[in-house]
C-alpha cells in the first residue's frame, strides 16, 4: 500500500470520525483545518510547526500538527505530536488512528499492527472507517505462503561424461595379473550436451514458528552424441521447519528418482535433518544428518543405507566485494545390504571450503573446494585389495543477473578422483 493511498484511507477516517472536542478554535487551527481540507499538507505543516515550542501539549494544535506532518512526509515528527495527543486522552480515536498510519510509513509494523488493532476494537468506528482500517491490517499482515519456481537451460562440454577411466587394458591380480581389455563403454569418453531443469517450492507458516515445505525438481542432461550416458533426475521432498529466535531446526524427507539412458538406475528414499543457529547476524553454525536408502534396481548387489553427519560454518565479512565464506565437514557409512558384496559399500569422509564475492548488484562470483576420502568395506575379487579413494572438486563460476528473474551462470568443474585401483581412477576436468 503506497504513502498516498494510506493517506487517503486515514483522511476518510479523519472525515468520518467527527468529534465534539472540547479545545477552542482559532485562527491557527481554522486555517490548519481548511488547508488539509484542501489536501494542502506541505502548508499546514509549514503554517503549524513554527508554534509547536508555544503550543505543543494542546489537543487540538498536536493532532492537526500530527496529520500535517504524516501527510507532508515527516512521520517522525507526526509520531511525536500525536504521542502528545494520545497522552492527555487515550480515547482519542482519530488520533490513534493516525499514529497507527504514522508507524506504518515509518516500517514499524508492530506497533501499527497494534494501534489499528486497538481504532478497529472500538464501538465508535464506524462501517466505513472499519473498512479502511482493515484494509491496512490486511497489507500489515505477513505473508504466511511462498510458491516459488524457476526453469533453467544449460550447454556445455564435459571431457568425461561416464567418469570412466582413460586406460583401455588393466591388470587383473584375481586372474594372475592378466590383461584385460575395458569395454569401448567403460573408457573415458567426451561429448557436448544441452540440459534442462525446472522446479517449484512451497513454504506455508502453520504458526509463527512452524513452517510447512515441499518441493520438487527436475534435471536432465543430454550429450550430443554419446546420449547412451544421458541422465535425468527427479528429486521430492516435503517436511517442517521450526524456528524461534537464533535457532531453526529443519526436518525434511525426500526422494529421488535416477535414470540413465531413459532407464532406471538408482532410487533413493531418506531425508535430512538440521539445527541451524545464529551465533551473530553475519555467522551460522549447522549440523546436519542425512540418511538414504539406495536401491538399484538393476544391479541389486550395489543397494546399500547411506548415513552422513557432519557440521558446517558460514561467515558474512564486512569489506571490500561483500566476501561470504562457508566451510563444513562431514563423515558417515555406505553400508551393503547384502554381506557378499562388502566391497561395493565403504565409509565417506570429507571437507568442502567455499565463497562469494559480490562485485556489482548483478554479478556474484563462487568458488568451491571440495575432499572426500573412501575407504570400503572389503577386498576387492577382481584386484585382490581394499578400494581407497581420494576425491578432489573444483568449482569457479559467476552469477549473474542479466535481467530480472533471469541469471546467466558460466560455470568450469573440475574432479579428480586418485584410486588404487586403475579402473576407479580418473579425471574429469
Amino acid at each position: 500500500m503506497g504513502t498516498r493511498r494510506a493517506a487517503h484511507f486515514a483522511l476518510a477516517i479523519a472525515l468520518i470520525l467527527t468529534s465534539a472536542r472540547g479545545a477552542l478554535a482559532d485562527q491557527l487551527t481554522d486555517r490548519a483545518k481548511q488547508l488539509l481540507q484542501e489536501r494542502k499538507a506541505k502548508e499546514a505543516y509549514e503554517l503549524l510547526m513554527p508554534r509547536q515550542s508555544e503550543r505543543a501539549g494542546e489537543v487540538e494544535f498536536d493532532y492537526l500538527l500530527g496529520i500535517a506532518a504524516l501527510d507532508a512526509g515527516d512521520a517522525q515528527q507526526a509520531v511525536f505530536a500525536l504521542e502528545r495527543v494520545l497522552a492527555v486522552n487515550p480515547n482519542y480515536l482519530q488520533a490513534r488512528a493516525e499514529i497507527a498510519r504514522a508507524y506504518f510509513v515509518l516500517g514499524e509494523k508492530e506497533n501499527a499492527r497494534r494501534e489499528f488493532r486497538t481504532v478497529r476494537e472500538s464501538r465508535e468506528l464506524p462501517e466505513d472507517a472499519r473498512a479502511a482500517v482493515d484494509r491496512f491490517l490486511s497489507a500489515l499482515e505477513p505473508q504466511r505462503t511462498f510458491l516459488r519456481g524457476h526453469v533453467e537451460a544449460t550447454v556445455g562440454y564435459d571431457s568425461n561424461v561416464n567418469s570412466a577411466t582413460d586406460k583401455t587394458a588393466v591388470a587383473l591380480p584375481a586372474l594372475g595379473g592378466m590383461i584385460g581389455t575395458l569395454d569401448p563403454l567403460g573408457v573415458q569418453r567426451s561429448d557436448g550436451f544441452g540440459g534442462i531443469g525446472a522446479g517449484a517450492s512451497l513454504s506455508h507458516a502453520l504458526t509463527n514458528e512452524i513452517w510447512a515445505l515441499g518441493s520438487v525438481a527436475y534435471s536432465g542432461k543430454f550429450n550430443f552424441e554419446e546420449d547412451r550416458f544421458n541422465t535425468g533426475t527427479v528429486d521430492g521432498s516435503v517436511g517442517a521447519r521450526w524456528g524461534r529466535g537464533d535457532d531453526a531446526v529443519i526436518g525434511l524427507p525426500a526422494g529421488q528418482w535416477f535414470d540413465v539412458d531413459r532407464s532406471r538406475y538408482r532410487r533413493s528414499v531418506g531425508g535430512t535433518a538440521q539445527w541451524l543457529h545464529n551465533l551473530s547476524p553475519s555467522q551460522q553454525i549447522t549440523l546436519f544428518g542425512q540418511y538414504a536408502q539406495l536401491r538399484y534396481p538393476n544391479q541389486a548387489p550395489r543397494d546399500a543405507n547411506r548415513v552422513i553427519g557432519g557440521i558446517a560454518y558460514s561467515q558474512a565479512v564486512q569489506g571490500t566485494y561483500s566476501p561470504v565464506v562457508f566451510a563444513s565437514g562431514y563423515a558417515g557409512r555406505e553400508k551393503e545390504r547384502d554381506d557378499r558384496f562388502p566391497y561395493l559399500g565403504h565409509k565417506p569422509a570429507g571437507v568442502r571450503l567455499g565463497g562469494q564475492l559480490t562485485f556489482t548488484p548483478q554479478a556474484v562470483g563462487f568458488a568451491s573446494l571440495g575432499y572426500e576420502y573412501r575407504s570400503y568395506n572389503g577386498t576387492d575379487p577382481f584386484f585382490l585389495t581394499t578400494r581407497r579413494d581420494q576425491q578432489l572438486d573444483v568449482t569457479l563460476g559467476l552469477n549473474y543477473g542479466f535481467a530480472p528473474q533471469w541469471v546467466l551462470w558460466p560455470q568450469v568443474a573440475y574432479t579428480r578422483n586418485f584410486s588404487n585401483i586403475d579402473l576407479t581412477d580418473f579425471d574429469r576436468p
